[in-house]
């Protein structure tokens, strides 16, 4: 039987762009809660994101794996907590410097729900278009700033050329760092070891299950590892060809509310004391 349900949410929970959930999508997670499965994100995005991402409901986020693995969450309560280091972010803004276009952006620990962030070494109008993209609020500055971080990104325009060029150059800048993407021209920053696959560890051990009773929906690279970790794998119809080819089951695109539909499957399956018919 299914207990735990995680979701990716650009792209696979909500369609790309959306700056929330469906009243359908939550509603399905609510009716998931209330036949006694535990739902929650495996996502790039932190809490305060989620929270607006799910109308300000905070039950649907009580449990999950946020910022990439950087927080764990169980029962309202963070069971890890991993920052950036700041000498890491130094280096990578210094190595990316000749790159022209490429800039980092860094997202403060202490935060609120405008999702603000620091743009470095970039331009007003190089930071709106990755700002209006990806929902935060942005300032440019000259360099990193003197304080916590918990999330990073990369803004790389171009060609899959570009974003080559770019994971070159951060390993050859902070091999303590890695990057993935979890959407064209956009590269999430994580220190090695840490990942939505680590970050499954501490609710397993605490939930007591196994990675069969956890079912997993993603659609981009960084929902990859964590895929790969879980019998019940699932790719939304519109995953990157990667994706669709390591997870186990497929359901509809983001755009036609494809998870929705499984958590009510999961919701029913699991008061009949069956196994959800999509994962069979």
């Amino acid at each position: 039987m299914i207990k735990l349900v995680l979701s990716d949410m650009d792209n696979t929970l909500i369609p790309f762009g959306e700056s929330r959930a469906s009243e359908r999508t939550v509603a399905a997670i609510h009716e998931l809660m209330d036949a006694g499965v535990r739902f929650g994100p495996a996502t790039g995005r932190d809490y305060y994101e989620l929270l607006r991402f799910f109308r300000m409901d905070e039950s649907c986020f009580q449990t999950g794996i946020l910022s990439n693995g950087k927080r764990v969450r169980l029962d309202g309560s963070y069971v890890r907590t991993v920052l950036i280091p700041h000498d890491a972010l130094v280096k990578i803004d210094e190595a990316l410097r000749p790159e022209k276009g490429m800039f980092l952006v860094c997202y403060p620990e202490q935060t609120n729900l405008l999702n603000p962030a620091y743009g470095v070494g970039t331009t007003t109008e190089e930071l709106a278009v990755f700002e209006a993209r990806t929902r935060f609020t942005g300032v440019v500055v000259d360099e990193v700033p003197d304080e916590d971080f918990i999330a990073a990104t990369i803004a790389c325009p171009g060609p899959p050329e570009r974003m080559d060029r770019c994971r070159q150059i951060v390993a050859e800048a902070a091999p303590e760092m890695r990057i993935v993407s979890p959407i064209p021209e956009w590269f999430d920053i994580m220190p090695q070891g840490v990942s939505k696959a680590a970050g499954l560890d501490p609710l397993l051990e605490a939930l007591d299950i196994t990675t069969d009773e956890v079912a997993v929906f993603g659609d981009a690279e960084n929902d990859l590892e964590i895929l790969r970790r879980v019998r019940h794998s699932v790719a939304v119809a519109n995953a990157t060809d990667e994706v669709l080819a390591t997870a186990n089951y497929r359901v509809g695109a983001a755009a036609d509310e494809g998870v929705a539909d499984a958590l009510l499957e999961i919701a029913r399956a699991t008061r009949a004391g069956e196994m959800p018919a999509f994962l069979q």
